[in-house]
């Protein structure tokens, strides 16, 4: 019975590669917008607010693809607990460990440059790194990016919303609230901030394993989606303005001689985005389950292959980017040149990608020995299905 439901809640393999092409290329849009800032090129059209929409899809693949590996095999806690450390630190600390070579490589290189731009964020490193391991690097006002790694700042989100979905999922009574209310106090008012967005991926999932499963009459299901789009994207904006304004109204009358930390006028343009985009990706997977792919096929595979690169991807651009810069004084107008440390990323995160999945393997193999030698069997699935 089990393995039956399993199979219903798997997504079509359509459905997956879709989402696959859709955090690749996320990842990769995030890379190319950071190489056309001012310190990197010189004649590109800045493209960083542009960033701002891969990095939502990330955020919206993200809480649904949790969801549907929690969906799909729940188990216990501790599993929970083991999958997700092990799959963020397979990634971050090699990360991180090549951020800090980079950054003192680069300064080392062109320290004029360097400390012109990054500098600042060279103060207290061992803080800064400490942080960035246990992800509270942007709790509540902080702002410790791992010296020169700059997006790095997302995975204190991450993180943090991998967390409390654990707990609202696995934890019950009065502990489960204790728990998250503890975890709320940990993130701060910026993390906080982005959660609905991040839950609304969990959502997504939900809404995707039902739909598809119902008889609903095509029209009603594409009018349904564009009026739900159309409302998500005119409602949650609106909310995070009202948001704005009472926080403003506060500032002004009560809090005028305070230090106020909170800033909502970030956020909006994420829900803005995001909203309409998530009604867009459940539409195009719900279009997508009567299209039959052969996931044998060389496509396939390689598909995958690129999308395991993903992670690698966002983690290692910038410092590279800035190891690149420093080491190299290119012309900023030689789009050849710029289009080679695209590439040279790209190659090398998908070189890393087997050997980071081999090293989640080996750090999930290392848990499961420790804390639950009850339960411990290798698991055969390859890593890219295991999550």
């Amino acid at each position: 019975m089990a393995t039956t439901r399993n199979a219903e809640l798997r997504f079509s393999t359509a459905a997956s590669i879709y989402l696959d092409v859709i955090r690749f290329s996320a990842a990769v849009g995030i890379a190319v917008a950071h190489l056309t800032e001012p310190f990197f090129s010189v004649g590109w059209p800045l493209l960083i607010d542009k960033a701002k929409a891969g990095l939502v899809a990330l955020f919206l693949l993200s809480g649904m693809v949790i969801r549907y590996v929690t969906m799909l095999r729940k188990g216990e806690g501790r599993d929970f607990v083991v999958d997700r450390v092990s799959r963020v630190y397979s990634v971050v600390l090699p990360a991180l460990a090549f951020t800090i070579v980079a950054s003192y490589i680069a300064r080392a290189a062109s320290p004029g440059f360097y400390n012109s731009h990054w500098g600042a964020d060279m103060g207290h490193p061992i803080l800064r790194i400490f942080l960035n391991l246990i992800f509270f690097a942007q709790s509540w006002n902080w702002t410790y990016a791992p010296l020169c790694n700059e997006p790095f700042w997302t995975l204190s989100y991450e993180v943090f919303y991998y967390a409390m979905y654990g707990v609202l999922l696995y934890l019950g009574g009065a502990r489960r609230w204790i728990w998250f209310v503890v975890l709320c106090i940990l993130a701060g008012q910026h993390i906080l901030l982005l959660l609905p967005l991040w839950l609304f991926g969990c959502l997504l999932h939900d809404l995707y394993q039902r739909f598809r499963a119902s008889q609903i009459v095509p029209f009603r299901l594409h009018a349904g989606f564009l009026a739900a789009g159309v409302a998500g994207y005119f409602g949650l904006p609106l909310l995070v303005r009202l948001l704005i304004w009472a926080k403003n109204f506060a500032t002004r009358f009560f809090l005028e001689h305070h230090h106020q930390p909170v800033n909502l006028h970030w956020a909006y343009i994420y829900y803005a985005i995001g909203v309409p985009l998530g009604f867009i990706l459940l539409w195009s997977m719900l279009l997508l389950e009567r299209v039959k792919v052969n996931d044998k096929t060389s496509v396939v595979r390689s598909i995958r292959t690129l999308s395991e690169a993903t992670f690698p991807i966002y983690l290692i651009h910038f410092p590279l980017y800035v190891l690149i810069a420093c080491l190299y004084p290119y012309d900023r107008h030689n789009s050849w040149f710029k289009l080679g440390m695209l590439a040279l990323v790209l190659l090398i995160s998908i070189l890393l990608a087997r050997p980071a999945n081999q090293f989640k393997n080996y750090l999930r193999d290392i848990m499961h020995k420790r804390f639950m030698p009850e339960k411990y069997v290798r698991d055969p699935r390859p890593a890219s299905a295991a999550g």
